[in-house]
């Protein structure tokens, strides 16, 4: 992603193509008028498909298509309640489009026209995150924000009018000028705020929403802690009034809150693959053998043990480790037997390492059992760390 503040036009599109659909169309858009906020879309997303490149592949655009219009249809056929905008059910003919852009970003338009860039595509890890990203991009027209943000931002113009003339038939000069600073100061805050609660209900709904489709819901989240990680890492700038997203680890916190709201469990290893452990044959002289990784961490290597063959093992134990971590595993739950052979998980043995599972590695079963020891307590501890940066 770009800096925070360069970016913050492209990461809040929908609130500011605001000042556009104000400047190129009616004012006084009528909430209740289904064919005036399709319009409005349309001709934004004509406007708007003039300055960006689209994706024509496909494999993508299909994809897109087919996770955006199963949200798009219970988006149309459920309401949701709304903590902001409003929750009345309109029937779009929702079209979605992906933008030739490396950032990761989404933005919706009225009545339906959404749109996500390639590089968010690419950020997501499973059918599962973008089914996320798409679902809070739907709940934007679903809730229809930009038309409250229109009315909201008319209100706040009307409300500053009386105030500034006030200013300029008082004596005018630097009290004129002032005032229409104060008053353009009072605009952005204000809206902004709006669009941090318009964030908010997106956030909701798009579990609500994705609860009734496919697709795993806990995606929203993992997508939102993944985001959150990689933002830690960038400049960080205190954007105050001009701030129009609420803060991501917030965002995941409250996400958190949501899903356990709704009774759904968060497996962030369904939606996100490269949180959870794997197991891969390999065979190694002559003899087979399974790695159990998480990412590139090698969790544990094991042969046969009969009467269960290498990969059945590696199998197994990589989904009990996958259980143990989306349970919240802790660092003092990890533990090693006295006899230095087996890795205990809560008290249970999680491995046993026998002679078969050294043979020709030039470890002994000890040191092997210690390897996994050691590697899943990182894992553990980087699992916990995350979740605490992340609020989740």
């Amino acid at each position: 992603m770009t800096h925070p503040v360069l970016n913050l036009i492209r990461r809040i599109s929908a609130i500011a193509l605001t000042a556009l659909v104000v400047a190129s169309s009616a004012a006084a858009c009528s909430l209740a008028d289904e064919d005036e906020e399709v319009k409005l879309g349309r001709e934004n997303a004509l406007e708007n498909d003039k300055v960006i490149k689209l994706v024509t592949d496909p494999t993508i655009t299909d994809r897109v298509n087919r996770i955006g219009q199963e949200i798009a249809k219970v988006a149309n056929e459920i309401e949701v309640p709304a903590i902001w905008g409003s929750a009345a059910v309109k029937k779009f003919a929702y079209t979605f489009k992906v933008v030739d852009e490396k950032d990761i970003n989404a933005y919706s338009l009225p009545g339906g026209f959404i749109y996500i860039n390639k590089g968010t595509l690419e950020f997501s890890q499973s059918d599962d995150e973008i089914a996320g990203v798409l679902a809070h991009e739907v709940a934007h027209a679903s809730h229809h924000h930009m038309m409250k943000l229109i009315k909201e931002q008319n209100k706040i113009q009307n409300a500053m009018l009386i105030p500034m003339l006030i200013a300029i038939l008082g004596g005018g000069g630097d009290g004129a000028a002032t005032a229409m600073q104060v008053g353009q100061i009072y605009t952005v805050a204000k809206m902004n705020s709006f669009g941090v609660e318009a964030e908010q209900d997106a956030d909701q709904a798009a579990v609500h929403y994705m609860r009734r489709t496919s697709y795993n819901p806990v995606g929203v989240l993992t997508f939102m802690e993944r985001l959150a990680r990689k933002e830690r890492f960038q400049p960080q700038v205190e954007l105050g009034i001009y701030r129009t997203h609420p803060p991501t680890p917030e965002r995941a916190e409250a996400l958190v809150k949501e899903l356990a709201d709704a009774g759904i469990e968060v497996n962030r290893r369904e939606t996100d693959p490269s949180l959870g452990a794997r197991s891969t044959p390999a065979p190694m002289g002559g003899k087979a053998y399974a790695e159990v990784r998480l990412g590139t961490t090698l969790l544990a290597r094991i042969g046969d043990l009969p009467p269960d063959p290498a990969d059945a093992r590696g199998q197994k134990l990589a989904q009990t480790i996958n259980r143990l971590l989306d349970s919240g595993l802790k660092l003092f739950e990890v533990k090693m037997s006295l006899d230095g052979s087996r890795v205990v998980a809560r008290g249970r043995t999680l491995v046993l390492y026998g002679p078969g599972d050294v043979e020709g590695t030039g470890q002994t079963v000890q040191q092997a059992a210690r390897a996994t020891y050691e590697a899943l307590r990182n894992i553990v501890w980087q699992d916990q760390f995350n979740r605490t940066e992340t609020g989740g």
